[in-house]
């Protein structure tokens, strides 16, 4: 069994802090008391956890732990899609979205154990363009807000919320088209959300009824509106997320396509910016993810219940 651990040295709630020594020695003892082959490695800068990932698939590693947030996450899966190489996550982000959806464990020994016993289950991964995600990507309102909070260089859910609450009172809905399994739809948009997972982290639940082994995405697009209507309708995710909000509607597709001049985005949080069409879509069991719990957090009966709706207002 050999293992490669990616470490993001400042992922975290609060300010950011250089724990990359303290946590590359912590991952020594867990992989030293488990007894198997491990390569650790801090990341240095952006897009680094990439490259420490493919240097793990030409290792020919059985798996890939991930030590950091969302975003590390994203960058470290993309050389795993469509390996045998599993992927498994120590969350320490600052909302961790992917994690809390899959129902993964907080603990770095338990994440290891897991992957030395090689369970886990396989999940979808979206593609916006040519970039995946694992757990989200919007277009509109929630990207303007990720490059916002990029920018803060502080981090945690009350910063998160600083950002979204000082940003709602100056964004303007830009005009897309947005097509919807062949369905299209024309106008200025808040929100255009595609969600493989639950939530955005920290207990925000954009789609309680993803699942990211069915093969399709959540969606949800909000309406334009004023900063107190986008503030209400905001409620719906932390407060009964299955309730109905006017000018929020739902779907489940896995194809899709926006159009737009201008297109601000994101995947799991990562913002960019481009314009023109940007294509949507699904790869099936693209990855498999490790971890104790995982199957039974995305899949509760009572979430599932009556999911069979195609498009419509929720």
């Amino acid at each position: 069994m050999r293992i490669a651990v990616i470490i993001n040295p400042i992922a975290g709630r609060g300010r950011r802090r250089a724990e990359g020594a303290a946590r590359r020695d912590h991952a020594r003892t867990i992989v030293g008391a488990a007894g198997i082959e491990a390569t650790i490695a801090v990341s240095e800068r952006a897009g680094h956890a990439r490259t420490l990932a493919a240097d793990a698939v030409a290792a020919d590693v059985d798996a890939v732990i991930v030590w950091g947030g969302d975003g590390t996450v994203n960058e470290a899966a993309g050389p795993l899609l469509g390996t045998r190489i599993a992927l498994g996550i120590v969350p320490c982000g600052s909302g961790d979205g992917l994690a809390r959806g899959l129902g993964l464990p907080l603990d770095p020994r338990a994440v290891v154990a897991a992957a030395v016993r090689g369970t886990g289950h396989a999940i979808d991964a979206g593609f916006v363009g040519p970039r995946h995600f694992l757990n989200i990507a919007g277009v509109g309102f929630d990207a303007a807000v990720a490059a916002a909070f990029d920018r803060r260089g502080r981090f945690g859910a009350l910063s998160y919320a600083a950002a979204a609450i000082g940003r709602v009172w100056s964004y303007r809905p830009e005009r897309y088209r947005l097509t919807l399994e062949g369905v299209p739809a024309d106008g200025p948009l808040f929100l255009v959300a595609f969600a493989n997972s639950r939530q955005y982290g920290n207990g925000l639940v954009l789609a309680p009824h993803a699942d990211p082994a069915d093969g399709r995405l959540d969606v949800v697009v909000v309406d334009g509106g004023s900063p107190v209507e986008q503030i209400w309708r905001a409620r719906r995710l932390v407060v009964r997320p299955l309730t109905r909000a006017r000018g929020v509607m739902r779907a489940r597709v896995s194809t899709a396509s926006i159009e737009g001049a201008r297109l601000v985005c994101h995947v799991d949080g990562e913002p960019f910016e481009t314009g023109g069409t940007l294509d949507v879509r699904v790869e099936t069991e693209a990855i498999r993810i490790v971890g104790a719990g995982l199957g039974r957090a995305w899949r509760p009966a009572a979430v599932l219940a009556g999911t069979g709706a195609a498009i419509g207002e929720v």
